[in-house]
């Protein structure tokens, strides 16, 4: 791929073509991988291999449908209804158009016309199929969520007192600013809880201490104490896992935006996962691992259940049960969803566990 350059001149409507911000000298090769890391543009602007362009933005002016007209549309552009039409109407009535054709996708030959032979219950089946998934996901998440606010709490309260995440001199001093970001969450989130220990050390106490704020604050908020505390620390947790401090901090991170997945019930059947999170070294050596696959995530999963003991939640017995029901994934002529999901045809002998 070309390389391209920064413009020293911010973009502006009179210049709207590959203009680039002027955080690098004029000049300065640029890849595409840096400048995806970027912060998020602004309004109006768009990225494209490297660079920046405006696009203008146009009004929305498609007009509301019924379900009736919904289904004639998915029909004309060849989709099978080869279920009742009551039950295709009542199933697009509790399931959103715009969301059942994500599921589409798969089976699209075009932006609007299905692979010939695509129907309707083929769809169907992979939506149910998904929300399986998501289930097993947001199960065995739940379990590394709580296991690490437990494993933090006490690793990092030991070594720096209960309230020892308050100190800044607990921290690196090049984290110092973030730290002050991180606990000014950690108050605000507090602050706003009803949980019934938050009330309590609110009317008791000047500040809660770090086993109480981890039950209250946001996943994604001590995942984000963590990656600013002091490689000491950060390997006294993550040795329990098996990784070094900085990998457990990018898994953590991975995990947080997948449980985000999982909560807002987002598709996680056929998504690549915009974040690659490094590979295990066991792995290293596997031909064909892509950390954006779907099968990828739950091995990774597996592997961070590591700490948990199983009188909590028995990693074995979930990953049985998980490759059990993989085994299930539904089967059509049109595409296979096990391959699109990177899922083994047996997926308990595969050595990603």
């Amino acid at each position: 791929m070309k390389a391209l350059a920064y413009s020293s001149m911010a973009p502006t409507a009179q210049s709207p073509f590959f203009q680039f911000p002027p955080c690098r000298r004029p000049g300065h090769v640029v890849s595409y991988c840096h400048l995806n890391r970027l912060a998020s543009l602004p309004q109006g602007m768009t990225r494209i291999f490297g660079g920046y362009f405006f696009m203008p933005k146009v009004k929305y002016t498609k007009p509301y449908q019924s379900i009736e007209q919904q289904i004639a549309l998915l029909e004309s552009r060849g989709l099978v209804i080869d279920v009742d039409a009551d039950v295709a109407k009542r199933f697009l009535a509790n399931v959103n158009y715009y969301r059942f054709t994500g599921y589409a996708l798969p089976f699209l030959a075009s932006r609007e016309q299905f692979r010939a032979g695509s129907k309707f219950s083929y769809i169907r089946d992979v939506y149910r199929f998904d929300r399986r998934l998501r289930d097993f996901m947001s199960d065995a998440l739940e379990a590394v969520e709580l296991s690490f606010r437990a494993l933090f709490a006490r690793q990092f309260t030991k070594a720096h007192g209960a309230l020892g995440y308050l100190d800044p001199l607990s921290f690196p001093p090049a984290n110092i600013q973030h730290h002050k970001t991180v606990t000014e969450k950690f108050k605000e989130e507090f602050n706003r809880s009803d949980e019934v220990c938050a009330k309590h050390f609110r009317n008791t106490y000047d500040d809660p201490p770090l086993w109480a704020i981890v039950e209250v604050v946001s996943f994604g908020a001590l995942v984000r104490l963590y990656r600013i505390s002091s490689k000491a620390d950060q390997n006294n947790i993550s040795s329990l896992y098996g990784f070094r401090g900085d990998i457990l901090a990018s898994y953590l991170q991975h995990l947080v935006v997948v449980r985000n997945l999982c909560a807002h019930h987002s598709r996680m059947y056929d998504r690549r996962f915009s974040y690659k999170f490094p590979m295990p070294l066991a792995w290293r050596s596997i031909h064909g691992v892509d950390t954006a696959m779907l099968f990828s995530q739950f091995a990774l999963i597996y592997r961070m259940l590591a700490p948990t003991d199983s009188s909590v939640f028995d990693r074995d017995v979930w990953r049985s049960n998980l490759c059990k029901f993989l085994k299930k994934i539904p089967k059509n002529p049109i595409c296979d969803h096990s391959q699109r999901a990177g899922i083994p045809s047996s997926p308990l002998k595969s050595p990603l566990w």
